[in-house]
């Protein structure tokens, strides 16, 4: 992804992001477990500059930190929120990246008690200039994902000035596709995956990808290549495929 507007030296380079909803380590089947070093050495082939991540898990008990053994295999620093908190632990998002953090904030948009949300966000610096990011896990309630993206475009409206660069990523668990609408017209975002066949943006299930459940959406930014990650070994690792900008 490279920014839009005059501000842009003509030579920065793009950006990679990936956005990947890692299910804890349990893998396609939900049993297995998946080593971060294995997980990062296949993410770390694409080379990946910002990397989303949903379902990360953090063991109390043990003091392991999915977010600091990605972080370690893939060289980036990593910033985490967490949503869901148990006796054995918690887990959220991590937004792993190399470039100058100027900004880390973890939102709760849960809309009940027991189906923990949140919005993770960071403001980045790059090419001289801010880079919003919005790491989300949505809800699995079509009601609950429009009030969810409606506090996020609050946010974004609250952090973002006119005419700079924002991505919106994650699992927006939209199998009916009914989001577009409200994050295009009324959110003002693009949907990345729309450069691609609809078949070819589905996450889930990653064995046999039938619904399309992760989006990345940007703002103010033109978006060179899309893409999907599949195959193996990504359909074993997790339940759902990445996506790629």
């Amino acid at each position: 992804m490279e920014g839009d507007g005059p501000s842009e030296p003509a030579s920065e380079p793009g950006l990679r992001l990936v956005t990947y909803n890692i299910r804890k380590d349990k893998g396609a089947d939900g049993h297995s477990q998946v080593a971060m070093e294995t997980l990062g050495r296949w993410l770390s082939s694409h080379s990946v500059d910002l990397l989303l991540c949903q379902e990360v898990f953090h063991d109390t008990r043990a003091g392991d930190s999915q977010s600091i053994g990605l972080a370690r295999a893939l060289g980036l620093e990593s910033y985490y929120g967490p949503n869901k908190f148990r006796q054995v632990g918690h887990h959220g998002n991590t937004i792993l990246t190399k470039l100058k953090v100027e900004a880390f904030e973890n939102h709760d948009i849960s809309t009940n008690r027991l189906e923990r949300r949140g919005a993770l966000y960071l403001r980045l610096r790059y090419a001289d200039a801010p880079l919003h990011v919005f790491n989300v896990h949505l809800g699995l309630n079509e009601g609950q994902r429009k009030k969810q993206l409606k506090a996020i475009g609050a946010l974004v409206q609250g952090r973002c000035s006119e005419g700079e660069a924002v991505v919106l990523a994650g699992d927006f668990n939209d199998w009916r596709q009914r989001l577009g609408s409200l994050v295009v017209d009324e959110l003002g975002f693009e949907n990345a995956m729309g450069m691609v066949a609809p078949d070819q943006s589905r996450t889930w299930h990653a064995r046999r990808p039938l619904f399309s459940l992760d989006r990345i959406c940007v703002k103010n930014l033109r978006v060179a290549e899309v893409g999907r990650l599949d195959g193996e070994p990504w359909s074993e690792l997790s339940d759902h495929l990445p996506l790629f900008a």
